[in-house]
Protein backbone atom coordinates (compact mmCIF):
# COMPACT_ATOMS: atom_id res chain seq x y z
CA UNK A 1 0.00 0.00 0.00
CA UNK A 2 2.64 2.50 0.57
CA UNK A 3 4.51 1.26 -2.64
CA UNK A 4 0.80 2.56 -4.54
CA UNK A 5 0.84 5.43 -2.81
CA UNK A 6 4.26 6.58 -3.56
CA UNK A 7 3.22 5.79 -7.29
CA UNK A 8 0.72 7.97 -7.19
CA UNK A 9 2.15 10.63 -5.58
CA UNK A 10 4.70 10.47 -8.48
CA UNK A 11 2.46 10.81 -10.81
CA UNK A 12 0.95 13.23 -9.41
CA UNK A 13 3.75 15.36 -8.88
CA UNK A 14 4.27 14.82 -13.39
CA UNK A 15 0.93 15.88 -13.59
CA UNK A 16 1.54 19.46 -11.88
CA UNK A 17 4.79 20.01 -13.78
CA UNK A 18 3.13 19.27 -17.42
CA UNK A 19 0.51 21.73 -16.24
CA UNK A 20 2.72 24.30 -15.07
CA UNK A 21 4.68 24.23 -17.90
CA UNK A 22 1.33 24.70 -20.25
CA UNK A 23 0.20 27.31 -18.12
CA UNK A 24 3.69 29.34 -19.03
CA UNK A 25 3.50 28.95 -22.49
CA UNK A 26 0.04 29.93 -22.76
CA UNK A 27 1.06 32.93 -20.66
CA UNK A 28 3.74 33.62 -23.36
CA UNK A 29 1.76 32.90 -26.00
CA UNK A 30 -1.37 35.34 -24.93
CA UNK A 31 1.31 38.21 -24.20
CA UNK A 32 2.66 38.13 -27.52
CA UNK A 33 -0.76 38.10 -28.55
CA UNK A 34 -1.53 40.80 -26.45
CA UNK A 35 1.53 43.07 -26.99
CA UNK A 36 0.81 42.85 -31.03
CA UNK A 37 -2.89 43.46 -30.81
CA UNK A 38 -2.92 46.55 -27.82
CA UNK A 39 -3.65 50.30 -29.13
CA UNK A 40 -0.32 52.75 -29.59
CA UNK A 41 0.52 54.26 -26.42
CA UNK A 42 -0.28 58.15 -26.34
CA UNK A 43 2.55 60.68 -27.19
CA UNK A 44 3.15 62.71 -23.71
CA UNK A 45 1.65 66.02 -23.60
CA UNK A 46 4.16 68.59 -24.84
CA UNK A 47 3.84 71.65 -22.47
CA UNK A 48 4.11 75.33 -23.63
CA UNK A 49 6.68 77.44 -21.47
CA UNK A 50 5.97 80.96 -22.01
CA UNK A 51 9.47 82.95 -22.78
CA UNK A 52 10.20 85.63 -19.79
CA UNK A 53 9.80 89.13 -21.05
CA UNK A 54 13.31 90.41 -21.53
CA UNK A 55 14.02 93.43 -18.30
CA UNK A 56 14.58 96.84 -19.99
CA UNK A 57 18.48 97.54 -19.25
CA UNK A 58 18.58 101.06 -17.80
CA UNK A 59 19.57 103.67 -20.34
CA UNK A 60 23.42 103.91 -20.97
CA UNK A 61 25.18 107.36 -20.49
CA UNK A 62 25.50 108.49 -24.23
CA UNK A 63 29.12 109.44 -25.27
CA UNK A 64 30.11 112.47 -26.47
CA UNK A 65 29.89 113.24 -30.16
CA UNK A 66 33.44 114.38 -31.70
CA UNK A 67 33.47 116.48 -34.63
CA UNK A 68 36.34 116.15 -36.75
CA UNK A 69 37.42 119.13 -38.97
CA UNK A 70 37.20 117.83 -42.41
CA UNK A 71 41.14 117.95 -43.83
CA UNK A 72 42.13 120.60 -46.68
CA UNK A 73 42.59 118.45 -49.67
CA UNK A 74 45.93 118.70 -50.89
CA UNK A 75 46.55 120.97 -53.94
CA UNK A 76 47.30 118.88 -57.27
CA UNK A 77 50.46 120.53 -59.10
CA UNK A 78 49.82 119.67 -62.69
CA UNK A 79 53.05 119.44 -64.28
CA UNK A 80 53.04 120.80 -68.78
CA UNK A 81 54.73 117.77 -70.48
CA UNK A 82 58.18 119.37 -71.95
CA UNK A 83 57.83 119.59 -76.08
CA UNK A 84 60.09 116.98 -77.11
CA UNK A 85 63.50 118.43 -78.75
CA UNK A 86 63.25 117.75 -82.69
CA UNK A 87 65.38 115.14 -83.96
CA UNK A 88 68.64 116.70 -86.24
CA UNK A 89 69.20 114.96 -89.27
CA UNK A 90 72.26 112.68 -89.25
CA UNK A 91 75.26 113.29 -91.53
CA UNK A 92 76.48 110.13 -94.18
CA UNK A 93 79.79 109.52 -95.81
CA UNK A 94 78.41 109.85 -98.65
CA UNK A 95 77.09 113.50 -98.38
CA UNK A 96 80.83 114.70 -97.12
CA UNK A 97 82.22 112.99 -99.97
CA UNK A 98 80.11 114.97 -102.39
CA UNK A 99 80.45 118.47 -100.35
CA UNK A 100 84.05 119.97 -100.31
CA UNK A 101 82.56 122.75 -97.87
CA UNK A 102 82.48 120.51 -95.05
CA UNK A 103 85.96 119.16 -95.47
CA UNK A 104 88.33 120.16 -92.61
CA UNK A 105 91.60 121.67 -93.50
CA UNK A 106 93.58 119.07 -91.10
CA UNK A 107 92.49 116.11 -89.74
CA UNK A 108 93.91 113.75 -87.13
CA UNK A 109 94.23 109.66 -86.63
CA UNK A 110 92.46 108.05 -84.11
CA UNK A 111 94.27 104.79 -84.83
CA UNK A 112 98.09 104.33 -85.91
CA UNK A 113 98.18 104.16 -89.57
CA UNK A 114 101.67 102.26 -91.88
CA UNK A 115 102.91 104.45 -94.34
CA UNK A 116 105.07 103.39 -97.89
CA UNK A 117 108.97 104.88 -97.90
CA UNK A 118 109.73 106.00 -101.18
CA UNK A 119 113.19 106.29 -102.27
CA UNK A 120 114.44 106.86 -105.82
CA UNK A 121 110.92 105.48 -107.13
CA UNK A 122 110.81 102.05 -104.81
CA UNK A 123 109.11 101.40 -101.99
CA UNK A 124 112.32 101.29 -98.89
CA UNK A 125 110.49 100.68 -95.99
CA UNK A 126 107.45 102.18 -93.95
CA UNK A 127 106.53 103.91 -91.16
CA UNK A 128 103.92 103.98 -88.77
CA UNK A 129 102.32 107.06 -87.67
CA UNK A 130 100.94 107.06 -84.62
CA UNK A 131 97.00 107.77 -83.40
CA UNK A 132 97.47 111.69 -82.23
CA UNK A 133 99.00 112.93 -85.89
CA UNK A 134 97.59 116.25 -87.22
CA UNK A 135 97.83 115.66 -91.14
CA UNK A 136 96.75 117.66 -94.30
CA UNK A 137 93.86 117.25 -95.78
CA UNK A 138 93.91 116.91 -99.55
CA UNK A 139 90.81 115.35 -100.63
CA UNK A 140 87.24 113.22 -99.61
CA UNK A 141 87.51 109.71 -101.88
CA UNK A 142 84.36 106.85 -101.42
CA UNK A 143 85.49 105.70 -98.10
CA UNK A 144 89.13 107.00 -98.03
CA UNK A 145 90.96 110.25 -97.27
CA UNK A 146 93.94 111.73 -99.21
CA UNK A 147 96.23 113.40 -96.91
CA UNK A 148 99.86 114.72 -97.18
CA UNK A 149 102.65 113.29 -94.69
CA UNK A 150 106.21 114.75 -94.97
CA UNK A 151 105.77 116.35 -98.34
CA UNK A 152 104.05 113.11 -99.91
CA UNK A 153 100.74 112.21 -100.39
CA UNK A 154 99.09 109.27 -98.58
CA UNK A 155 95.98 107.37 -98.43
CA UNK A 156 94.41 106.60 -95.26
CA UNK A 157 90.40 105.12 -93.72
CA UNK A 158 87.97 107.50 -93.24
CA UNK A 159 87.80 105.56 -89.55
CA UNK A 160 91.14 106.03 -88.97
CA UNK A 161 90.40 109.70 -89.04
CA UNK A 162 88.34 112.30 -87.30
CA UNK A 163 86.79 113.82 -90.37
CA UNK A 164 83.37 112.87 -90.27
CA UNK A 165 83.39 114.69 -86.40
CA UNK A 166 84.52 117.88 -87.84
CA UNK A 167 82.59 117.45 -90.75
CA UNK A 168 79.68 116.88 -88.29
CA UNK A 169 80.43 119.94 -86.58
CA UNK A 170 80.54 121.80 -89.89
CA UNK A 171 77.11 120.70 -90.71
CA UNK A 172 75.28 121.90 -87.26
CA UNK A 173 76.73 124.98 -87.21
CA UNK A 174 75.27 125.73 -91.12
CA UNK A 175 71.86 124.13 -89.51
CA UNK A 176 72.40 120.50 -90.19
CA UNK A 177 72.03 121.86 -93.69
CA UNK A 178 74.59 121.36 -96.28
CA UNK A 179 75.96 124.10 -97.50
CA UNK A 180 75.97 125.12 -101.02
CA UNK A 181 78.68 126.21 -103.09
CA UNK A 182 79.01 129.61 -103.94
CA UNK A 183 78.10 131.13 -107.01
CA UNK A 184 80.18 133.99 -108.50
CA UNK A 185 77.92 136.55 -109.62
CA UNK A 186 78.76 137.65 -113.66
CA UNK A 187 78.50 140.48 -115.32
CA UNK A 188 75.70 141.56 -117.96
CA UNK A 189 75.14 139.55 -120.35
CA UNK A 190 75.60 136.45 -117.92
CA UNK A 191 78.11 134.24 -119.00
CA UNK A 192 77.62 130.13 -119.50
CA UNK A 193 78.56 128.70 -116.44
CA UNK A 194 80.71 125.59 -117.35
CA UNK A 195 79.46 122.16 -115.89
CA UNK A 196 82.03 120.53 -113.89
CA UNK A 197 83.49 117.36 -115.82
CA UNK A 198 83.00 114.04 -114.47
CA UNK A 199 85.77 112.74 -112.61
CA UNK A 200 87.62 110.59 -114.56
CA UNK A 201 88.04 107.18 -114.01
CA UNK A 202 91.66 107.22 -114.27
CA UNK A 203 91.95 109.71 -111.62
CA UNK A 204 91.18 107.45 -108.66
CA UNK A 205 93.85 104.93 -109.34
CA UNK A 206 96.84 105.04 -107.46
CA UNK A 207 99.68 102.64 -107.95
CA UNK A 208 103.24 102.42 -106.75
CA UNK A 209 105.47 100.89 -109.66
CA UNK A 210 109.12 99.46 -108.91
CA UNK A 211 112.12 96.94 -111.41
CA UNK A 212 114.50 94.88 -110.31
CA UNK A 213 116.88 93.32 -112.85
CA UNK A 214 116.95 89.88 -112.98
CA UNK A 215 120.08 87.74 -114.51
CA UNK A 216 118.96 84.86 -116.63
CA UNK A 217 121.94 83.18 -118.30
CA UNK A 218 125.88 83.43 -117.96
CA UNK A 219 128.62 82.18 -120.63
CA UNK A 220 131.55 83.23 -119.86
CA UNK A 221 133.41 82.41 -123.29
CA UNK A 222 136.83 80.86 -123.90
CA UNK A 223 139.64 83.22 -125.43
CA UNK A 224 141.52 81.00 -128.39
CA UNK A 225 145.20 82.56 -127.43
CA UNK A 226 147.64 85.38 -127.38
CA UNK A 227 145.68 87.93 -129.81
CA UNK A 228 142.99 87.00 -129.57
CA UNK A 229 139.27 88.51 -128.00
CA UNK A 230 137.32 86.68 -125.00
CA UNK A 231 133.66 87.67 -124.87
CA UNK A 232 131.33 87.19 -121.89
CA UNK A 233 127.63 87.38 -122.58
CA UNK A 234 124.84 87.98 -119.69
CA UNK A 235 120.93 88.07 -120.39
CA UNK A 236 118.80 90.11 -118.01
CA UNK A 237 115.52 90.73 -117.68
CA UNK A 238 113.64 93.53 -115.59
CA UNK A 239 110.54 92.54 -113.03
CA UNK A 240 108.08 95.37 -113.14
CA UNK A 241 106.10 95.29 -109.72
CA UNK A 242 102.86 97.12 -109.55
CA UNK A 243 101.33 98.09 -105.72
CA UNK A 244 97.65 99.11 -105.27
CA UNK A 245 97.73 102.15 -102.91
CA UNK A 246 94.24 102.67 -102.61
CA UNK A 247 91.00 100.91 -100.55
CA UNK A 248 89.48 99.15 -103.54
CA UNK A 249 90.12 97.51 -106.71
CA UNK A 250 92.28 99.17 -109.80
CA UNK A 251 91.43 97.55 -113.06
CA UNK A 252 93.93 96.02 -115.61
CA UNK A 253 96.53 98.32 -116.10
CA UNK A 254 99.33 98.61 -118.92
CA UNK A 255 103.03 98.83 -118.85
CA UNK A 256 105.37 100.53 -121.54
CA UNK A 257 108.81 100.51 -120.79
CA UNK A 258 112.39 101.82 -122.05
CA UNK A 259 115.62 100.64 -121.06
CA UNK A 260 118.83 102.45 -122.06
CA UNK A 261 121.76 100.19 -122.45
CA UNK A 262 125.40 101.65 -123.49
CA UNK A 263 126.95 99.50 -126.05
CA UNK A 264 130.90 99.26 -126.14
CA UNK A 265 133.05 98.50 -129.07
CA UNK A 266 135.99 96.62 -128.80
CA UNK A 267 139.64 98.16 -130.49
CA UNK A 268 136.88 101.56 -130.66
CA UNK A 269 137.55 104.91 -128.73
CA UNK A 270 134.83 105.77 -126.17
CA UNK A 271 132.85 108.34 -128.59
CA UNK A 272 132.50 105.86 -130.85
CA UNK A 273 130.22 104.10 -128.15
CA UNK A 274 126.45 103.79 -129.06
CA UNK A 275 123.02 103.85 -126.40
CA UNK A 276 120.55 101.36 -127.61
CA UNK A 277 116.67 101.89 -126.30
CA UNK A 278 114.76 98.86 -125.74
CA UNK A 279 111.53 99.69 -125.61
CA UNK A 280 108.06 97.04 -124.84
CA UNK A 281 105.04 96.72 -123.02
CA UNK A 282 103.18 94.64 -121.25
CA UNK A 283 100.30 93.50 -118.57
CA UNK A 284 98.94 93.73 -115.42
CA UNK A 285 95.77 91.94 -114.07
CA UNK A 286 93.23 93.44 -111.83
CA UNK A 287 94.70 94.73 -108.62
CA UNK A 288 92.46 94.39 -105.23
CA UNK A 289 92.41 93.79 -101.08
CA UNK A 290 93.63 90.34 -101.36
CA UNK A 291 95.71 91.21 -104.38
CA UNK A 292 97.88 94.20 -103.44
CA UNK A 293 100.42 93.64 -106.29
CA UNK A 294 100.75 92.33 -109.56
CA UNK A 295 104.73 91.53 -111.77
CA UNK A 296 105.09 91.92 -115.46
CA UNK A 297 108.46 90.79 -116.76
CA UNK A 298 109.78 93.51 -119.57
CA UNK A 299 111.99 91.40 -122.81
CA UNK A 300 115.29 89.97 -122.18
CA UNK A 301 118.54 91.61 -123.19
CA UNK A 302 121.90 90.96 -123.55
CA UNK A 303 125.10 92.33 -122.20
CA UNK A 304 128.65 91.98 -123.62
CA UNK A 305 132.19 92.09 -121.82
CA UNK A 306 134.96 91.67 -123.74
CA UNK A 307 138.74 91.99 -123.85
CA UNK A 308 142.45 91.71 -126.10
CA UNK A 309 143.72 88.51 -124.50
CA UNK A 310 147.84 88.96 -124.23
CA UNK A 311 150.28 92.14 -124.52
CA UNK A 312 148.46 93.29 -127.13
CA UNK A 313 146.92 96.44 -128.69
CA UNK A 314 145.01 98.42 -130.79
CA UNK A 315 147.43 100.63 -133.23
CA UNK A 316 144.51 103.43 -132.92
CA UNK A 317 144.91 103.37 -129.16
CA UNK A 318 141.07 101.81 -129.17
CA UNK A 319 140.20 100.31 -126.17
CA UNK A 320 141.63 96.92 -125.06
CA UNK A 321 138.68 95.89 -122.50
CA UNK A 322 135.36 96.92 -123.04
CA UNK A 323 131.86 96.06 -120.92
CA UNK A 324 128.16 96.92 -121.95
CA UNK A 325 126.60 98.76 -119.35
CA UNK A 326 122.69 99.47 -118.10
CA UNK A 327 122.15 103.29 -117.85
CA UNK A 328 118.53 103.20 -116.58
CA UNK A 329 114.96 102.36 -117.17
CA UNK A 330 112.11 104.28 -117.54
CA UNK A 331 108.52 102.75 -116.79
CA UNK A 332 105.07 104.42 -117.15
CA UNK A 333 101.67 102.41 -116.22
CA UNK A 334 98.63 103.74 -117.79
CA UNK A 335 95.14 103.05 -117.63
CA UNK A 336 92.89 103.98 -120.22
CA UNK A 337 95.77 105.42 -121.97
CA UNK A 338 96.31 107.38 -119.57
CA UNK A 339 99.49 107.62 -117.18
CA UNK A 340 98.90 106.77 -113.68
CA UNK A 341 102.08 105.98 -112.40
CA UNK A 342 106.10 106.53 -113.19
CA UNK A 343 109.45 105.00 -112.51
CA UNK A 344 112.32 106.22 -113.30
CA UNK A 345 116.06 104.56 -112.34
CA UNK A 346 117.91 106.84 -111.79
CA UNK A 347 115.62 110.02 -112.04
CA UNK A 348 118.11 111.45 -114.72
CA UNK A 349 117.01 109.03 -117.48
CA UNK A 350 114.50 111.56 -118.45
CA UNK A 351 116.42 113.54 -120.06
CA UNK A 352 116.89 111.42 -122.42
CA UNK A 353 113.54 111.70 -123.51
CA UNK A 354 110.73 109.19 -123.82
CA UNK A 355 110.34 110.01 -127.56
CA UNK A 356 114.24 110.71 -128.66
CA UNK A 357 115.89 108.41 -131.37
Amino acid sequence: MKAKGRGAETEAGRAIVWVLIIVVVLGAAGFFVWQKTRPPKEPPPVVAVATPVPVTPPPATPEPVVVKATPTPTPVVVVATPTPAPTLPPLELAAVVRTPALWPPQVILVQAVSFPIVLNGRVAGEAKVPAGTTLRLLRVVNQSVEVEYQNARQVVPVVSTDLMQRALAAFRKNGSVLPQAPVAAAAPPPAPVASTPAPNPADQVRVEVSADRKRLEFDPGKAKGEGSESKTIEKFVYEVKVQNRTFGDVPGLDIQYLIFVERQKLGELKEKDTVERITGTAKVEPLSRKTMAQTATTSEFTLAKQALVGDMYYANGGRRKVADNVLGIWVKVLHEGKVVAEYTNPTTVIKRGWDKK
